[in-house]
């Protein structure tokens, strides 16, 4: 299900100051990003399950992300609905009263793009860190769309330093001292919405800002590994675009790391006792399909018919392409655990 759109958000692009985005986790409706049962989605965000789901409420300003966690779902519902009926999925007029906020989180999820972002484009996964200059600044603004006083964790936060992330297109635009492209970035922060001490560091930022140097990888973590997986399945096309699985070396399956092969086994055994729904997920591509399986620390992503990789929380940052030659595929007989749409 694609996200629901909230009022005053929607994709504003480089002008605008909020994006807001809602996410509904239900009992019978987990996001792919998520992956797995809904007990399984719980238990990686860390809510107790809730016989009526939540509404998750991603909202990304200018200067910071939150996540807003409510146990009123109706709305996105109805959203989604819609949606699935080819209508749209703006939600417009909705509020959310602030007796029905389960909880107020900085940041978002990893699934749905949480951790560190190019702070010019918003692009993730930024390879480098501008140390700003010290600069007092506050950051944060009271939220729309709530009924009564906004819980206290999204008001205002007071820090010492502005650290800037850039990406790999924003770094050599600002290390090449293009007038024209800071101008252009520049506008973002004089939107009249963004408060006036976060304009004034960023103005700081250009004026005093120190040499960068290579931005930290982010901690991998089962959400990152969630994340990556969804990623995989949903774009299978560009990723094998840019890692031909024709040139990948693909281990058997006794030539495997043994890290690997206990995973193949943990994927095997669904086959013998079929795992809750949401642990194995399928999309359809053309004649074949694109097979999701998740389990305990690890991953699996492939093409029916053709290779498929596994991934490791023992592991971090690393693809391990498994080749199926002499046995029958474990992507087709996985396949057939999901009952067809």
């Amino acid at each position: 299900m694609s996200p629901a759109v909230l009022p005053g958000g929607g994709r504003k692009g480089n002008s605008g100051t909020v994006d807001q985005v809602a996410v509904l986790l239900a009992p019978g409706h987990v996001p792919d990003e998520l992956g797995g049962t809904y007990e399984d989605a719980c238990a990686a965000l860390g809510l107790p399950p809730a016989a009526g789901g939540y509404a998750l409420y991603l909202l990304d300003q200018m200067n910071r992300r939150t996540t807003i966690i409510s146990t009123a779902t109706s709305a996105v519902r109805e959203a989604a609905d819609a949606y699935g009926r080819g209508g749209d999925a703006t939600m417009a007029g909705v509020t959310v009263a602030a007796g029905e906020i389960a909880e107020v989180r900085e940041g978002w999820p990893e699934e749905f793009g949480g951790g560190p972002r190019c702070q010019f484009c918003r692009a993730p996964d930024p390879a480098w860190l501008y140390e700003g200059a010290d600069v007092e600044i506050l950051l944060g603004e009271p939220l729309a769309g709530l009924r009564g006083e906004p819980p206290r964790v999204a008001g205002s936060e007071v820090v010492g330093c502005a650290d800037w992330h850039a990406c790999e297109a924003c770094h050599d635009l600002i290390e090449a001292g293009d007038l024209p492209g800071w101008v252009g970035l520049l506008g973002r922060y004089a939107d009249p919405d963004v408060p006036m001490l976060v304009q004034s560091a960023w103005r700081e930022f250009w004026a005093n800002h120190r040499p960068p140097g290579p931005a930290a990888p982010p901690e991998w973590t089962p959400g990152r590994r969630r994340r990556a997986a969804y990623e995989i399945a949903a774009g299978w096309d560009a990723f094998t675009a840019a890692y031909p699985v024709g040139d990948t070396p693909l281990a058997g399956d006794q030539d495997a790391p043994e890290r690997v092969r206990a995973a193949l086994d943990a994927a095997r055994s669904y086959l013998r006792q079929p795992p809750p729904a949401g642990r194995v997920r399928i999309y359809p591509a053309g004649d074949s399909a694109i097979v999701r399986a998740d389990g305990d620390g690890w991953s699996l992503v492939g093409r029916t018919g053709s290779a498929s990789f596994i991934q490791l929380d023992a592991d971090p940052y690393t693809l391990h392409p498994i080749g199926w030659t002499d046995s029958p595929s474990l992507l087709e007989r996985l396949s057939d655990l999901v009952p067809p749409l």
